[in-house]
């Protein structure tokens, strides 16, 4: 392992950077001097090759100039500064003073993408830069900007940089990559972003951050933004789960025709030849899974059951990791469809979860399969690791005394189970009433104050201060089993 690089201070550089708002700042020359400073001299070249071409200026004239714009006497005492770390290696410290005396340089550092908007502050530097040459040389400004400040940035004129936007992209904003290689199958395809597409969804996460505590006014500035966008380009595919869960929360119909959309639109993109996985743990697949979770969910919802139950294997299939959590509702998918082998077989993902809401699943299942011991068993243990479930099972949100949190440690996402788990629990023929029934054994009731007191002293008196906590997770877990065989 490589030594870490002994960093120069360059506060004059730094402001500079930050002014412009680039990322490319001080710790790449700290950490590959050489190679950075040839880069920055290449830089320097293209805008002097491009100068000279404006202005007719003699190579060397044009070099001088180029220097001076930068704050240098000549190129002379450019070039020279620039090979002071010529023989620097790797993490060797830059000499004092020497990124700073590049302040002005640090512009030239910028290399736009195509159909990518500059910040702000990046287009006025380039613009002050082209009017600082445009009075070194005695040329007109706006021949000088389109020729050597919108070609520095890719662009045919200084108008066409200014009006950039990832709105007017052409390019595709998404594409699908294939695996290859040794761990082709292990990694499984991912979808690629273009740099339009990535300050498209920069711009949607500052709109829509927190959408759910917005006011009804700030709610439709968000959804209008979103609709804009999409307007311009249609093929947005976080633009178009963004409008859709918008839709959802506010349960409008709509989101099902925008699910369908985009989950068909992403689709698209992979090659029917493709049998593989799309991973979640490839960052640019999310969007793709989330859309299916946004067709599952309203799928649901609109009692749609087949396409929901269809999306959620596809989920499963194409990523078994299952960071969304869909095998916490496959279960209750099939039962609503009264398909109990399938809800049975479906619990073997739920192996190595023996509490909480699995435990719950397991206990629905078990009873609409007609074991009532199992039933039993695991009703008990999703009730005493979950208290919150009478909660559920009461449809009462009081159920439980006020100083009781209704979570012993792990905090599931209980709208989530709510919300699958309510149809069910109403369309299993006596689900409902054997629940209710357990619910109210005097033992059930007795083991549920046992455990609440237990907790209080262990748990819940770690985190109090000046209270002694007494317990252990050992004597937790023994209490649970121990209150799981009284019970059932």
């Amino acid at each position: 392992m490589s030594a870490p690089a002994k960093y120069t201070p360059s506060p004059s550089y730094d402001r500079v950077v930050q002014e412009l708002d680039i990322a490319v700042g001080a710790f790449w020359f700290n950490t590959q001097p050489a190679a950075r400073a040839a880069r920055l001299e290449s830089r320097i070249k293209m805008a002097t090759k491009l100068l000279a071409k404006v202005t007719n200026l003699p190579r060397s004239k044009a070099l001088d100039t180029m220097s001076q714009a930068l704050r240098f006497q000549s190129w002379h005492h450019l070039s020279k500064h620039l090979a002071r770390v010529e023989g620097l290696a790797e993490q060797e410290p830059l000499p004092a003073g020497w990124l700073d005396a590049l302040s002005a340089a640090a512009l030239l550092t910028i290399e736009a993408e195509d159909d990518v908007t500059l910040p702000g502050p990046a287009l006025d530097g380039y613009e002050s830069f082209g009017r600082t040459l445009s009075m070194l040389t005695d040329t007109p400004v706006a021949q000088v900007l389109d020729g050597v400040s919108a070609a520095m940035c890719g662009g045919r004129s200084w108008s066409e940089v200014r009006g950039r936007s990832p709105l007017k992209a052409t390019e595709p904003l998404y594409h699908f990559r294939l695996p290859g290689g040794d761990d082709a199958r292990s990694s499984g395809g991912w979808f690629g972003t273009s740099p339009a597409c990535q300050q498209l969804a920069d711009q949607l996460t500052e709109v829509q951050d927190g959408y759910e505590d917005f006011t009804a006014s700030q709610k439709k500035k968000a959804r209008a933004w979103a609709a804009a966008a999409l307007a311009a380009q249609p093929g947005f595919l976080d633009g178009g789960l963004a409008l859709g869960w918008m839709q959802w929360e506010a349960k409008e119909p709509e989101a099902r025709t925008t699910a369908d959309r985009y989950v068909l639109m992403a689709e698209s993109l992979i090659p029917k030849s493709f049998k593989g996985r799309i991973l979640w743990g490839h960052l640019e697949n999310r969007t793709f899974h989330r859309l299916h979770w946004l067709r599952l969910s309203v799928s649901h919802w609109y009692g749609d059951l087949t396409t929901a139950t269809k999306t959620a294997r596809k989920l499963l299939r194409l990523n078994p990791t299952d960071n969304l959590g869909v095998r916490y509702v496959l279960p209750l998918l099939l039962l609503q469809q009264e398909d109990v082998a399938a809800a049975k077989r479906s619990l073997s993902a739920l192996r190595a979860e023996p509490d909480l809401v699995p435990s719950a699943l397991r206990a629905f299942v078990q009873f609409a399969a007609g074991d009532a011991e199992a039933f039993r068993v695991n009703l008990s243990r999703a009730l005493f690791t979950l208290p919150a479930l009478r909660n559920f099972l009461l449809n009462d949100p009081r159920a439980l005394p006020a100083d009781d949190s209704g979570y012993r440690g792990v905090q599931p996402d209980m709208n989530t189970f709510s919300e699958f788990a309510w149809p069910t629990y109403h369309s299993v023929p006596g689900l409902m009433e054997a629940c209710l029934a357990f619910l109210a054994e005097p033992d059930v009731r007795q083991c549920e104050q046992e455990l609440r007191e237990y907790w209080a002293k262990f748990w819940v008196g770690r985190r109090r201060p000046g209270t002694v906590s007494t317990g252990s997770w050992e004597g937790w877990n023994r209490l649970v089993d121990a209150c799981v065989m009284r019970a059932t």
